[in-house]
C-alpha cells in the first residue's frame, strides 16, 4: 500500500495579489443615454466602484536560507524555525494611492498595530522600522505614504517574492545571512537576502487530501 499525498496548487505571489487587488473593485455596466437603455452599445462603458476591505490578508513569510520572523525586544528578527517560540505573521494591504501594476502594499504585525515603514539614517541610509502605526488607518486615508509602502512581485522563481521600498527605489526587505539579526533593507547583489517564501493562512488552514493507492 502507497500513501501519496495530492498537493493543492500554489499561487504564485503575483497571482495571490492579482486576487487581492480584484477584491477592491467590481465592474458595473452603464448606458451614458438612458433613453437609449434598451439597445445594446457597440462597446459597452464601464465603470469602477471601490471596495473597502474589512481586514488585512495574513501571510507567513520566510527567506530562501529558511529563517522565519519572531519578535525580539520590538525587533522583526529572521532566525531559523523554533517551536518554542511563535513566529510572526504579516498582514498585508493593498496601497490604492499607488500604481497597481506595481502591487504596492502595506505591512504590519497581525494585530494591525505596528507597520512596516522605510527612512534614511542621518547618513542617508535607507532604513527598515517597524513603527507604531494601524494598517487599516493607512489603508483607508487612500495617500501614497511612500515610506510605508513596498511593491511587491513573483521573484526569482514562482515560489518566491521580493519586496520593494517605494520610498527608496532599488531598496528591498532582506535580512542577514547570519541568524538571529534584524531585518532590514538591502539592494540586490549585496550580502542580504532579498526573496522569501510565502505561505497564506487560507492554505495554512486547509489540510492536504491524502490518497491512499493500492499497487
Amino acid at each position: 500500500m502507497e500513501i501519496q499525498k495530492n498537493k493543492r496548487y500554489k499561487k504564485s505571489w503575483d497571482e495571490e495579489m492579482k486576487e487581492l487587488f480584484q477584491q477592491l473593485r467590481q465592474q458595473q455596466a452603464y448606458y451614458p443615454d438612458l433613453n437609449m437603455s434598451h439597445l445594446k452599445p457597440s462597446k459597452t462603458p464601464h465603470v469602477l466602484e471601490p471596495l473597502r476591505l474589512r481586514e488585512p490578508r495574513l501571510f507567513r513569510i520566510w527567506d530562501i536560507s529558511q529563517k522565519f520572523l519572531f519578535m525580539v525586544n520590538s525587533m522583526l528578527i529572521a532566525n531559523p524555525l523554533d517551536f518554542n517560540s511563535p513566529e510572526v505573521w504579516m498582514a498585508v494591504l493593498p496601497n490604492n494611492a499607488l500604481d497597481p501594476r506595481k502591487q504596492p502594499i502595506f505591512m504590519s504585525l497581525t494585530d494591525g498595530s505596528h507597520t512596516l515603514s522605510c527612512t534614511s539614517s542621518s547618513e542617508g541610509q535607507p532604513q527598515l522600522h517597524l513603527v507604531e502605526r494601524n494598517i487599516m488607518e493607512l489603508y483607508n486615508q487612500n495617500q501614497k505614504f511612500l515610506d510605508f509602502s513596498f511593491y511587491s512581485k513573483m521573484d526569482g522563481s514562482s515560489e518566491t517574492c521580493s519586496f520593494e521600498s517605494a520610498q527608496f527605489p532599488g531598496w528591498f526587505i532582506s535580512t542577514s545571512s547570519e541568524p538571529n539579526k534584524p531585518i532590514n533593507l538591502g539592494q540586490k547583489g549585496g550580502t542580504g537576502i532579498t526573496l522569501f517564501y510565502f505561505e497564506t493562512s487560507e492554505r495554512k488552514e486547509k489540510v492536504e487530501l491524502v490518497i491512499t493507492r493500492i499497487i
